[in-house]
């Protein structure tokens, strides 16, 4: 499955789904100069992100008063979402859908989003009736087993669905310690995610998600892995090769 190039975002569309996630390109925010910042807790103006967030609506043709946004804290807490949640945390943040990093919601017209720059952004839906789920995969997420358990929430049979894993740093830009290597574990770490040198393991978060959503009885066939990363300083925000001081991105998926 290839991510489509649009101006404001790389994503997916078929006859059913759309999903993406936005580039740092062609905005207003100091994030650095000029950023597409789409997160209102690193300090920027409003009125930035309000616009950006006014930009992509006009480009995927789904307003933000139909967005759902939680405050995540890189663990593992999954909630469902309807439609009285829609606008939550998207013009102001507030305290509700806080410490949430997985959401999934059977109504059509929401669209789950969550911001990222480094993390795996887990999107799931079903070939078989509306499920659709957004997870944010972190290390921490991913030790709780995130996108296992958001399959797991799925009220049908998981061979019905599908999983893209997105844009995310990749193993060569991201070494670990042995701290994280035993916090994985117990979630499940295929041998193939990991190769060990002189200075920490070489990480890849993208096939440990992957590995959950199999394990999880996702059809390998199912699961798609994108090998585009967040190390792509020309296009995407990345916290940890930036030292932390750069914009987010917003991942997204909803229902045409």
């Amino acid at each position: 499955m290839n991510l489509e190039n649009h101006q404001h975002y790389m994503g997916f569309k078929n006859r059913d789904i759309l999903l993406g996630y936005t580039k740092r390109t062609a905005g207003r925010s100091n994030y650095p100069s000029e950023s597409f910042n789409m997160a209102l807790y690193i300090g920027d103006d409003s009125a930035n992100v309000h616009a950006h967030q006014d930009a992509l609506a006009a480009e995927i043709g789904i307003d933000p008063d139909k967005w759902v946004l939680p405050v995540q804290k890189h663990g593992g807490n999954i909630r469902e979402v309807s439609e009285q949640d829609a606008g939550i945390n998207v013009r102001q943040l507030t305290d509700a859908l806080y410490d949430v990093d997985g959401i999934y919601t059977y109504n059509r017209d929401l669209l789950l989003t969550m911001n990222f720059a480094d993390c795996v952004p887990v999107y799931m839906w079903s070939r078989k009736n509306s499920f659709t789920a957004l997870a944010h995969a972190g290390w921490r997420g991913t030790s709780h087993n995130i996108t296992g358990r958001m399959a797991e929430t799925y009220d049908g049979n998981p061979e019905d669905l599908e999983v893209v894993i997105g844009v995310a740093i990749n193993s060569s830009c991201y070494t670990v310690d042995d701290r994280v290597i035993s916090a994985l574990e117990a979630a499940g770490l295929p041998q193939e995610a990991v190769t060990r040198h002189d200075e920490g393991y070489d990480l890849d978060l993208k096939a440990v998600n992957r590995h959950q959503a199999v394990r999880a009885g996702v059809e390998p066939d199912s699961v798609h892995v994108t090998e585009v990363g967040t190390e792509d300083l020309e296009r995407f925000f990345s916290y940890r090769l930036e030292s932390g001081g750069t914009g987010r991105a917003l991942a997204f998926i909803g229902r045409k």
